[in-house]
């Protein structure tokens, strides 16, 4: 293998590239972003980048230069000819390869219909710096749509920032974190109200007013309005791959569906893997990440990191070689002065059980079953009492026989 190339320059493909190096590969290494930026961590973004707290140089990644490669930086993939073992560039170039990994992740979905200037999305440090100059610009009325992890992050940021922002958070299927389960939902959306959040919950946005082509009002379902200078649709993510569209590859979903060794599968029903393409991060939909109703994607920090580096070294060993992703998913937020810790596959359970502290308060943990079995748990202030609980999931599914769900370190 002489010239790899890395399409996408987050966390999974700075790992990527820096593991291949790590073991050995001392060809051509390419790696491809569609932004300008040098690469970032991303879940500062909406928090300490937000607040103020910390700027685009402190967010940077480290191993970037561990990768000694050739960087592409504000040019998009936009095309694979697996055939050819090319990777076709917006700018018309090609870059030929051997190996190749997929880390594109994934993008904000968009508002599905027509949207006035002010409505705005976030996923990039861009986005941010969008939303922060309208503030700084004294916008002070904000809808946030979605009551997510980016939509809760942001809500608590804008209230934080002592500048008077008056925040209303809308979310049309229930609590705040509603994947979480159990009684922690509950707690974030009180959590929400104290800190001067007003909360929408159980209605949801069927459009948007505008008085001289900006937004000025969020239509609700309830035939309500509510005034808005800026409003931020946080409404989940779409997996970046439509540069793959007639590659040839399976895309469940819209992702990219991988073996549990991170290989590419190939449409159709046999599904044959790619020995030449692997897959890491957010747009993958990997065969050992799974609840007991399949294959689950996850779109967390540790599973970027995590695959992005196995991803690599199984690219280099070769299918026959290759080892199995073992990893016990992992999260954690802040919010409203809540620090909230996740492992395993929260809300995939049929039991929630809270085994310390007492259900809705501000200090507990509450693990989650399904048929017995642990399948996650997660804590409120409390997240040191997790780490009990990733051993716990890690041996049970090594003792099933099965590839763990998804692991690292707690937090």
């Amino acid at each position: 293998m002489r010239e790899v190339v890395v399409v996408g320059a987050g966390l999974a493909g700075v790992r990527a590239g820096e593991a291949l190096r790590a073991r050995g590969f001392s060809g051509a290494l390419t790696v491809v972003s569609a932004e300008a930026e040098l690469p970032y961590d991303r879940p500062p973004l909406t928090k300490q980048v937000m607040a103020g707290t910390l700027t685009a140089d402190d967010i940077r990644l480290a191993g970037v230069e561990e990768c000694d490669a050739r960087w592409v930086r504000g040019t998009a993939a936009v095309g694979l000819d697996r055939e050819r073992r090319r990777v076709r560039l917006a700018d018309g170039a090609e870059l030929a390869y051997d190996g190749l990994v997929v880390a594109t992740g994934a993008q904000a979905r968009a508002w599905p219909g027509e949207a006035p200037a002010g409505v705005l999305t976030v996923r990039g440090l861009d986005d941010v710096r969008a939303l922060r100059a309208r503030i700084d610009g004294g916008a002070r009325e904000v809808v946030v749509v979605g009551a997510g992890f980016v939509g809760v992050e942001l809500a608590s940021s804008l209230v934080g920032l002592g500048l008077g922002v008056r925040v209303t958070l809308v979310e049309p299927f229930g609590s705040p974190l509603r994947v979480l389960g159990g009684t922690v939902p509950g707690v974030v959306a009180e959590a929400a109200r104290r800190a001067g959040v007003a909360l929408r919950l159980g209605t949801g946005v069927t459009g948007f007013r505008a008085r001289a082509g900006r937004v000025d009002g969020v239509e609700l379902a309830d035939g309500s309005v509510l005034p808005a200078e800026v409003a931020v649709v946080a409404i989940g993510m779409e997996p970046a791959t439509g540069w793959l569209r007639g590659a040839g590859l399976a895309l469940p979903a819209g992702r990219v569906h991988c073996d549990e060794r991170l290989f590419a599968r190939g449409a159709g029903v046999a599904g044959v893997v790619d020995p030449r393409v692997v897959v890491a991060g957010d747009v993958a939909r990997c065969d050992a990440v799974r609840s007991g109703d399949g294959p689950v994607p996850l779109e967390h920090w540790s599973n970027a990191a995590a695959q992005g580096e196995l991803a690599a070294r199984n690219l280099l060993a070769g299918p026959a070689a290759a080892e199995p992703y073992v990893h016990v998913p992992s999260f954690w937020t802040s919010a409203f002065g809540l620090r909230i810790k996740s492992v395993g596959l929260p809300g995939t359970g049929d039991r929630v059980v809270a085994e310390e502290g007492e259900p809705g308060a501000e200090k507990v943990v509450e693990a989650h079953y399904r048929r017995g079995r642990l399948v996650g748990a997660v804590s409120v202030n409390l997240g040191k009492r997790l780490a009990g609980y990733a051993r716990r999931l890690q041996e049970e599914q090594v003792s099933q026989g099965e590839p763990a769900a998804g692991g690292g370190p707690v937090g």
